[in-house]
């Protein structure tokens, strides 16, 4: 176990210390929360401080007044806002003004290293070294892998993402069939305000957690469980804040729908129509827009509702109508999303400081790189909790339970991100549902070779 988390800490500190920085570019996205701060990439004056920068990402930051009005509300801030605060104090120290991002990078790390070990010695201290051993392995093995340790240095909210998601489901497991307590509760019903406020895209994964928590209990014990009811309370917290946060009346926000209906309709349904000009005029968009079939947002030649009149008119109702009414289109569409998972590392934006859209050195093996050669194989990571979860067997177990919320996250996740942002983005919109997957199957290899381990023992004695 010691061992596991030694090798997980160094293996996400070489890449956090990587000289030159590596690092997913800045693709806009994280400008939303840095924004917050008025922290911007140093660059010169001349260049906007909002402009996004794909090509590669930035070492240095600094603060930058006047920049993007808005600031987007996330968890991902207490991130930000400790980074800011570390800055602030050293530039009144006399420090120079222009900040490493590494070290908000380093705060990310040193949470997710706590955690770890958190989880891990609760496992051990209940006499379970199995469960203690696959929490470090997971540790080791997936979450310093560079599919996640890239968005370290980093505005992004992806990290913050999967650390709520890590505590929330790490909780749901370690306290299963224990009984409450005050301190329990409150963990739980925060981890999932935490996740429901990480990104406005996982509003619903902590509320649907909750619900399948229901179910479980309901459907084996005839009642609700103090797990599904802290954890439901968290999510409709969260959801009620991300609720007032679509109201929000403000340029970012407006670009954001554009955005996103225009993904939604050019990159997942307009590519399966066969005939997009009429597609195109069923759903109130001008017709002339079909030679965009298959482009992101950002490639039209202007704003998504100037150019593409009626994109914006084009709500979830409307896409929700159109998948009912096509199955043969929902089927092709769910297909596409399972492939655009793929590569599990982002593809479209640069991953090394000063080198156009530059990938990872080989010195850094990534889980991404036999995913993404072998199609198949991130097929049947994605499918082994449903085949798992086919085969269980009514009885409680913590097992069944772990397979069923994995699936649901990663049913959630996928779903959420395809019918919100299409295609666009996928892989990085989405990586939640490929770490899912991928942690079920750790813990579960660990649990398959102790239990082998324990029987070569039995034989040899």
């Amino acid at each position: 176990m010691v061992a596991l988390t030694v090798i997980g800490t160094l293996r996400a500190v070489l890449l956090w210390s990587h000289d030159p920085l590596l690092a997913y570019a800045n693709s806009y996205d994280q400008t939303r929360y840095s924004a917050c701060f008025d922290i911007y990439p140093d660059r010169p004056a001349s260049v906007p401080p909002e402009q996004n920068s794909p090509q590669a990402p930035y070492a240095d930051y600094r603060f930058i007044a006047g920049g993007d009005p808005l600031c987007y509300w996330s968890s991902e801030l207490a991130f930000g806002a400790l980074a800011a605060g570390l800055w602030s104090a050293a530039e009144a120290l006399g420090a120079d003004d222009v900040h490493s991002v590494r070290v908000p990078g380093a705060i990310k790390l040193a949470v997710l290293v706590l955690l770890s070990i958190a989880f891990s010695r609760a496992w051990w201290r209940r006499g379970d070294a199995l469960a203690a051993v696959a929490n470090a392995a997971v540790l080791a093995l997936l979450l310093s892998d560079p599919g996640n340790t890239l968005y370290l240095n980093t505005f992004y909210a992806e990290w913050n993402t999967l650390l709520a998601a890590y505590a929330l489901f790490a909780m749901l497991l370690l306290w299963h069939a224990e009984p409450p307590s005050r301190a329990r509760i409150a963990a739980l019903a925060l981890a999932a305000l935490w996740l429901a406020t990480s990104k406005i895209q996982h509003l619903v994964l902590p509320l649907a957690l909750a619900g399948t928590l229901v179910v479980i209990d309901t459907w084996r014990a005839r009642r609700i469980g103090w797990r599904a009811l802290a954890v439901l309370a968290g999510a409709l917290a969260g959801v009620a804040l991300q609720v007032v946060q679509l109201q929000r009346d403000a340029a970012l926000m407006d670009s954001i729908r554009q955005y996103n209906r225009a993904d939604v309709i050019f990159t997942a349904l307009l590519p399966l129509a066969d005939d997009k000009p009429a597609f195109l005029a069923s759903i109130g968009v001008d017709p002339a827009c079909a030679v965009h079939s298959g482009k992101n947002a950002w490639m039209l030649p202007a704003m998504p509702e100037p150019a593409c009149p009626g994109v914006l008119a084009f709500g979830y109702a409307d896409e929700l109508r159109v998948l009912a009414t096509d199955p043969w289109m929902s089927a092709r569409l769910a297909g596409r999303a399972v492939q655009a998972l793929s590569p599990w590392l982002a593809a479209n934006i640069g991953q090394v400081e000063g080198r156009d859209l530059g990938r990872i050195p080989p010195t850094m093996p990534t889980l991404g790189t036999p995913l993404a050669a072998r199609p198949w194989l991130q097929v049947g990571v994605l499918a082994a909790p449903l085949v798992a979860l086919a085969f269980a067997r009514r009885r409680s177990s913590r097992a069944n339970d772990h397979a069923l919320l994995t699936v649901v996250a990663m049913l959630a996740t996928l779903a959420v991100t395809v019918l919100g942002d299409g295609l666009a983005d996928t892989a990085k919109q989405g990586h939640l549902a490929v770490n899912a997957a991928l942690a079920w199957l750790i813990v579960g290899a660990a649990s398959m070779a102790a239990r082998g381990y324990r029987r070569a023992r039995v034989l040899a004695a």
